[in-house]
């Protein structure tokens, strides 16, 4: 190393065009009210969110994962007994989730739900998943 390689310095310069900017903030704010569907959640009923809860029941799962999200629940048992049919499960699990005195365990069985779809995804953890 040479003397002037130890005390050179070197200036680099960046230059932000704020109308760029402008542009990118504009269109970014048109994109997320575009997609923001708070208003349409918050004008829907509780008989059209169980509506829509029952068809994403209905289609996305089986009765063994709903008897599973209900075991979760505490409340499998009576319906396991009974030898409930699929639209009873979903009308339970719906009357159950849509309580507001049990927020609290349907927001901690998501999460579980979601931490267990993430595991069953990843190549290495999914061997260590039983489910």
């Amino acid at each position: 190393m040479s003397k002037n390689d130890n005390n050179s310095n070197e200036n680099v310069f960046f230059s932000l065009d704020e109308t760029e900017c402008e542009d990118n903030s504009t269109q970014l704010n048109d994109l997320l009210e575009e997609f923001n569907f708070e208003d349409e959640k918050n004008n829907l009923t509780s008989a059209e969110i169980m509506e829509i809860l029952s068809f994403e029941y209905k289609t996305n799962y089986t009765v063994k994962e709903l008897l599973l999200m209900c075991e979760y629940y505490g409340i499998a048992k009576e319906l396991k007994k009974n030898k409930s049919n699929k639209d009873i499960i979903i009308f339970e699990l719906i009357t159950f989730e849509n309580n507001p005195l049990n927020n609290e365990i349907v927001l901690k069985r998501n999460g579980m739900w979601y931490y267990m779809s993430q595991l069953k995804s990843d190549n290495f953890m999914k061997k260590y998943i039983i489910w």
